[in-house]
């Protein structure tokens, strides 16, 4: 998966993209049947006027689109719901493909007598 890691009004250090590419894999592990070109996510990592942090995260895969935006005071934790929230996107995301799948298999079916 290609990684853009930026941010608006903080330095991102090397292991705050670490962190992001460790949290952000368990969401590549879960595609590994889509070809890495297929596959790109953009994380920006900012800090919030009030002590927070805010992650957003923009995925493409196979040319749909997924998007995420959560802000809390730790930014692993906003990071650990991006991705929780990613993957839920994902989740119903194949499960509509599955189901659209079943039904036109189902429609193409010739009736048994």
């Amino acid at each position: 998966m290609d990684y853009q890691i930026t941010s608006d009004n903080i330095t991102v250090s090397d292991s705050m993209k670490e962190l992001a590419q460790s949290k952000f894999s368990k969401l590549d592990g879960r595609l590994k049947e889509i070809p890495d070109g297929s596959k790109s996510i953009r994380i920006v990592m900012n800090s919030a006027p009030d002590e927070t942090f805010e992650i957003k995260a923009e995925a493409i895969i196979n040319g749909k689109q997924y998007f995420a935006h959560e802000t809390d005071f730790s930014m692993e934790s906003a990071m650990v719901l991006v991705v929780e929230e990613l993957h839920k996107q994902l989740e119903k995301a194949e499960k509509m493909y599955e189901q659209k799948w079943e039904e036109n298999r189902e429609a193409k079916r010739f009736p048994v007598e």
